[in-house]
């Protein structure tokens, strides 16, 4: 995994997950679903199909206790930099793993893509991601370290900054890759 500039349009390839990180430094912009700090994405050419899997990775909370996720809207520019269209990157699935960072995964599907605006909707602000409530989880891996949860039921405040991965799948109908 690879870690995109602090500033400036991302450049992407297909099947490479790069970490992007969004916050005041880039700017902020006027989208349909409110303002927002916003990061540019480009990819080397247009695609009629993709598909984009997204981590949101969970950073502590800088209005208070726990952890605090960025909520992921991506925008399809065309040439101008105007929004053609809005995917809202949805349903998003906890994952929680020891000694790992707290991230929550998703993936969706888009359709004549070159270039791509990774923001965040105003009403998310005021909104949290709420987990549907996880089992007991008991397991072992192949060094014997054992390991289990109690169940859990994990509420986080969505910010407007964050870090995210983006991987982009090439895919050959509308829908697939995901």
């Amino acid at each position: 995994m690879r870690d995109a500039p602090d500033e400036g349009v991302v450049v992407l390839g297909l099947n490479r997950p790069e970490r992007i990180h969004v916050d005041t430094r880039n700017g902020s912009r006027k989208f349909p679903k409110g303002e927002s700090h916003f990061r540019e994405i480009e990819l080397s050419r247009e695609y009629e199909h993709i598909a984009v899997r997204v981590q949101v990775i969970a950073t502590s909370n800088p209005k208070g206790r726990g952890n605090a996720v960025y909520k992921p809207i991506l925008y399809v520019l065309d040439d101008k930099g105007e929004v053609r269209a809005e995917k809202l990157v949805e349903p998003l699935h906890l994952d929680i793993r020891p000694f790992k960072p707290t991230r929550l995964l998703a993936c969706v599907t888009l359709d004549k893509v070159r270039r791509l605006a990774l923001a965040t909707p105003d009403v998310a602000l005021k909104k949290s991601f709420q987990s549907d409530s996880r089992s007991k989880l008991k397991s072992s891996n192949k060094s014997a370290f054992y390991y289990s949860t109690d169940a859990v039921k994990v509420q986080m405040p969505f910010i407007d900054s964050g870090d995210i991965v983006l991987e982009v799948i090439s895919a050959t109908k509308k829908g697939e890759g995901c």
